[in-house]
């Protein structure tokens, strides 16, 4: 049986009624990427706050939101001296996502859609499948 990628995974959360930033969490955590340690139910309370744009601000979209607070679980700085790579690894899934969406502002992404129409869902159900789909390659990428 082959394996589900963590797009299809963050797409079926998300029309499952996950926000955008909850189902990129949730999907990273199923498909085994984080520590098992995690505690999924503090971190999920933590990336809710980032759907709608942080709090339907507009401002960064919350599938972004989730994929980098997940590259910094994974590849973040264990102290203050510790060299890590991880400014440039969260950069690379900020230029990649805006080569496909030329923004990661929520407002933005979901311009000309009401709030919660079924069309910006679908939209945003799209975007979160980017995320996910950019995320698994680059976490793939830098593992050693």
């Amino acid at each position: 049986m082959e394996k589900i990628s963590l797009k299809e995974k963050a797409i079926e959360f998300y029309n499952s009624g996950y926000s955008c930033s909850e189902s990129i969490i949730k999907a990273i955590k199923e498909q085994d990427l984080i520590n098992e340690n995690i505690n999924i139910e503090i971190l999920n309370k933590i990336a809710s706050a980032f759907s709608g744009g942080i709090g339907y601000s507009g401002c960064l979209c919350g599938a972004v939101a989730a994929s980098e607070i997940s590259l910094g679980l994974l590849f973040g700085r264990k102290n203050k001296t510790d060299n890590t790579e991880i400014k440039d690894i969260s950069k690379n899934f900020i230029d990649e996502f805006k080569k496909r969406r030329k923004a990661t502002c929520c407002k933005a992404l979901s311009a000309g859609y009401e709030f919660n129409s079924p069309e910006r869902r679908t939209n945003c159900a799209s975007i979160v499948g980017d995320a996910g789909e950019i995320l698994e390659r680059i976490i793939y990428s830098n593992q050693k």
